[in-house]
């Protein structure tokens, strides 16, 4: 198991070159995946699934899986015809 918490520097003693880059890399996997659950919070209220069973549960999270994947890519289509 990794660690995926941030180190933090203290007062007297800062942060050294390994552990910045180290932030920076947990940081990169941390803002792609908090920036899909955002969207599908705000955009899609997806944050309460009200359904009855695992099955339809699974069902609806997919569904709004599909959609953030279809937006996703319309949006990077639109960014390579704007330029």
């Amino acid at each position: 198991m990794k660690n995926k918490v941030h180190e933090k520097g203290y007062r007297g003693k800062p942060l050294t070159e390994k552990q910045k880059s180290n932030n920076t890399e947990k940081s990169k996997t941390r803002v792609r995946v908090e920036h899909i659950f955002g969207f599908v919070e705000n955009s899609m209220n997806g944050s309460i699934v009200r359904t009855i069973g695992r099955v339809r549960a699974e069902a609806k999270i997919g569904m709004m899986n599909l959609v953030y994947n279809i937006f996703r890519c319309v949006q990077l289509k639109k960014q390579i015809i704007m330029g």
